[in-house]
């Protein structure tokens, strides 16, 4: 497979544990690009100085990762960043980092159902291989939740698919 050889930033949409990080981190490895992922950025920030678990707190962070995607893409560098991105005006803040870098902007949504996320929920209660998400903050994600709207021009990956087939469209 021959890597994708110019600049795009690809942001992950979809619900926690619908497989986002995952995929992330197979295009970043196929592209050669930059992860920036919201849940990793917590935690180091929250070891700088505590962030507040709260509306505040998630946009302390938003922020912070839009500053170190527009640098990465600035110094010549693909991006993928990780976040539920639920909304359309948070992907449409990313857009405007995209323009503001001219570079393409790609969103991957995943279109998981319901309940194989609530399974893959209920297995990491058991297993612990990542971290939990409280039931109030998913509630809120999920009732916020917008999916891209066909302007957006969104690709969407569903569990059923090839990811090696997926990571290939990413060359178009």
């Amino acid at each position: 497979m021959q890597p994708v050889n110019y600049k795009k930033l690809y942001i992950m949409c979809g619900l926690a544990f619908s497989g986002k990080s995952t995929l992330a981190r197979k295009i970043a490895e196929y592209t050669k690009s930059n992860l920036i992922a919201f849940d990793t950025l917590w935690i180091e920030k929250d070891k700088e100085k505590p962030v507040p678990k709260n509306a505040e707190g998630w946009r302390y962070i938003r922020d912070a990762a839009q500053t170190g995607i527009l640098t990465a893409l600035r110094d010549g560098s693909s991006v993928i960043y990780d976040d539920n991105n639920p909304r359309k005006e948070h992907r449409e803040e990313l857009r405007n980092i995209a323009k503001k870098a001219g570079v393409e902007l790609i969103i991957i949504y995943l279109d998981t159902p319901l309940d194989t996320i609530r399974t893959r929920e209920n297995n990491n209660k058991v297993k612990a291989e990542r971290h939990s998400v409280e039931p109030k903050n998913f509630e809120k994600v999920l009732a916020d939740f917008e999916r891209p709207t066909a302007d957006e021009n969104a690709m969407v990956f569903t569990p059923e698919m090839d990811v090696d087939s997926f990571l290939k469209k990413l060359e178009r």
